[in-house]
Parts: C-alpha cells; structure tokens; sequence
C-alpha cells in the first residue's frame, strides 16, 4: 500500500512541475539537507518564472522559508516568509515588469538556494 501510495505521489509531483513551470524552471545553487540522510530533507523548492511572475512550488509542507529578491544594484524589490501546510503549494510573486537581472535568496534550515533570472522589456 505504501509503494502505490508513494508511485501516486511522485507522479502528482511531476505533473505538478510541468504545469506550472511554463516559463521555465530557473537554475539554483547551493545545498539543501544532509546528503547523507536524505530522506529527513522535504524536497528542494523548485523557482520559475514566466513573465514578471516568480512562482515558488513546495512539494513538501515548509514553515519561515524566506525568500530575498534583488535587483542587479542589490536593492531587495520583495522580501517574505512564507510557509506551506500541505504539499504541492505554490507561492506566486508578482515583480514589477521592470527589466533587467535579478537574483534571489530562499533560506531555511535546510539550507540556502540563490539564482539569477531576468525580465525581458
């Protein structure tokens, strides 16, 4: 029961990414849990953006994961904690429209993720 269980997961989560990242997954870097214990760590949150929209999916249930955006002078345009009771959350963020490169911070205990995306004019 728990191997149909977890099969009807995984395809949840993988329909669920493919949906909503039209605008296309962005790249992150750093480390998030303990690779050696990997199954205590909830997955990664997984950033894309479409347009001027950031769209934030956690596949598993996070409390205070905060989220920094900059601007490519360093000036924080959204700054949030944001939290999810249940899987399959997504968080959206409507940025400016301003063009240019941005980066972003996401922290939690697990560990710290950052990325660059940029809006097109």
């Amino acid at each position: 029961m728990k191997n149909i269980i977890s099969v009807i997961t995984l395809l949840t989560f993988l329909f669920s990414v493919h949906v909503y990242a039209d605008g296309g997954n962005i790249p992150v870097e750093g480390k998030w849990g303990n690779e050696r214990v990997r199954s205590f760590a909830p997955e990664r949150p997984v950033i894309s953006i479409d347009g001027n929209v950031l769209s934030i999916y956690l596949a598993d249930a996070l409390e205070n994961l905060a989220v920094v955006i900059a601007d490519s002078n360093g000036l924080v345009v959204y700054q949030d904690c944001i939290s999810s009771n249940g899987s399959g959350y997504i968080h959206t963020i409507w940025l400016s429209g301003q063009p240019g490169c941005y980066t972003f911070t996401i922290t939690h205990q697990y560990g710290r993720l950052t990325g660059m995306f940029t809006i097109e004019p």
